[in-house]
């Protein structure tokens, strides 16, 4: 839904005199248990204040974002042995009635750095409200509307105002399973930034990787079926609608196929292919089909923790590939099946973990300029600490991609790379300072993302990063060196 500039500042304006709300994060996503007997816990639901459930100051509660119960741990500061967290049962409190309140804001600017950029600045607004009820302890009701302003100045300016739906679902529960019927976000993987096994989400491009994972990721509609026995899951998922992955403006910055350059994201490219990307129409093409569905076990254990996965739809993310009949370039969005696992066991002073994915169908481009699809594996492996014991948290990887019997494509066969995430609020948690990266370890691919945030207002944070872009040509770094950015935003989460 577009809507024009001045209908962006109106909406705005309402949106920053509403009351604030709680925000929805990747750990909204599912529902955990604790439940608390005589000496238990009891984990009722992985809202982002979980931390903060925990009964006693002698308790601290793990739980990692972007995962389902994988990330769950109970620590005590004595030396106690503790049992494996368990599923159990879940209850909602009854709600006095329905209630609607706006769970986020984020205003941000940002200045493009190089001289060579295609654009001087960028603008983005967000906001997201929802309304809720819950009529008993079994049923719970969702729905949350988005909104989202986009503007870059430059040699083509352009600007964008969409408003579109977040969650919005019926939920049942019993004291074994969770069903879940509407648009809704369901994350699956271990591993940060790009799980190899989280393949039918949507996923939203418009600010490339900027934005942390949790906020990439786009409601789809979905029945969603979650069984619990034991220490057990079983977790089905039907996407009965495919919704593609959301993109930029084709005049943005951020789009994945640049004219200017005749460049394609991820693609290595030949003066020829230049020449036609330069010079021939761009279809998106998204099929009007059932997204697919994918069913994962997983399991707790004490310190050790794996999930199985099997899924069978549609890739979300365009892959952009010549058609000579049409002479268009189109999107390709291939079914493929994906089986894969992951796990996480605890292990040189952190967690330790690692996940892989099998792909039948993965989209290529042969050096005849041909389309096709081949077998692919991807990979990551993790180590997680904090150190200190406190709130740092420092996660490394080690992740990579190989493409099966695909010897003479433009694309890149194998793709190896080192990336991180390091966390740590200093000053008595009023300050925090982060840092994001990913260097290629075949190619020259280079991400650095340091962040300066001030935390110190309840709800509230101010934050200064740079987004640094740098790499070889058919790397994400090459294709987006001229994108450097230096960003100033201000964000409410309640």
């Amino acid at each position: 839904m577009k809507i024009t500039d001045r209908g962006l500042a109106t909406l705005f304006a309402t949106l920053l005199l509403s009351p604030l709300a709680s925000p929805v994060s990747a750990e909204d996503f599912n529902l955990l248990i604790i439940e608390e007997e005589p000496e238990e816990l009891l984990i009722l639901d992985d809202q982002t204040d979980l931390r903060n459930n925990s009964q006693t100051s002698d308790d601290a509660l793990i739980l990692d974002s972007g995962e389902d119960e994988n990330g769950l741990s109970i620590e005590e500061d004595d030396d106690t042995p503790t049992e494996s967290p368990r599923f159990t049962s879940y209850t909602t409190e009854k709600s006095a009635g329905p209630t609607v309140k706006l769970n986020r804001l984020w205003i941000e600017y940002g200045h493009f750095t190089q001289q060579s950029a295609d654009k001087n600045y960028q603008g983005y607004m967000h906001g997201l409200a929802t309304a809720e009820w819950s009529p008993s302890s079994a049923w719970e009701f969702h729905a949350s509307v988005r909104a989202d302003g986009y503007r870059e100045s430059g040699s083509n300016d352009w600007s964008d105002f969409r408003l579109d739906y977040d969650e919005i679902y019926a939920r049942h529960k019993t004291a074994s399973s969770i069903f879940t019927v509407g648009t809704q976000r369901v994350l699956w993987g271990r591993i940060d930034e790009l799980p190899p096994t989280d393949r039918l989400s949507t996923q939203d491009f418009r600010r490339f990787v900027i934005d942390d994972l949790e906020d990439r990721r786009l409601a789809s509609p979905a029945i969603r079926m979650e069984h619990f026995f034991g220490d057990s899951k079983i977790d089905f998922v039907l996407y009965p609608h495919f919704r593609e992955t959301q993109l930029a403006d084709r005049d943005s910055i951020w789009y994945p196929v640049n004219k200017r350059t005749g460049e394609i994201l991820s693609l290595k490219t030949t003066a020829l292919a230049e020449t036609i990307v330069k010079n021939v129409p761009i279809k998106e093409n998204a099929p009007d089909s059932e997204g697919g569905a994918g069913i994962r076990f997983s399991t707790l254990g004490s310190g050790f923790d794996y999930a199985l996965t099997v899924q069978k739809g549609r890739q979300t993310v365009p892959y952009f590939s010549y058609n000579p009949d049409r002479n268009i370039i189109e999107g390709q969005y291939p079914r493929t099946w994906i089986v894969g696992g992951d796990f996480g066991v605890e292990a040189l002073g952190g967690t330790v973990k690692f996940e892989a994915a099998w792909l039948s169908d993965t989209p290529v481009t042969r050096v005849d300029g041909s389309y096709t699809t081949v077998k692919s594996i991807s990979w990551g492996a993790a180590l997680e600490l904090f150190p200190g014991d406190g709130d740092a948290r420092l996660n490394l990887q080690l992740t990579g991609v190989r493409l099966l019997r695909a010897p003479d494509v433009m694309d890149r066969a194998e793709i190896y790379a080192l990336n991180g995430t390091y966390n740590i609020p200093f000053a008595q948690n009023r300050w925090r300072a982060k840092f994001r990266f990913n260097v290629g370890l075949d190619k020259k691919d280079i991400y650095f993302n340091p962040e300066i945030a001030y935390t110190g207002w309840e709800a509230q944070e101010v934050y200064l990063e740079f987004h640094f872009f740098d790499g070889s040509l058919g790397t994400p770094g090459g294709f987006y060196q001229d994108n450097g950015i230096l960003t100033l935003g201000w964000r409410a989460d309640y």
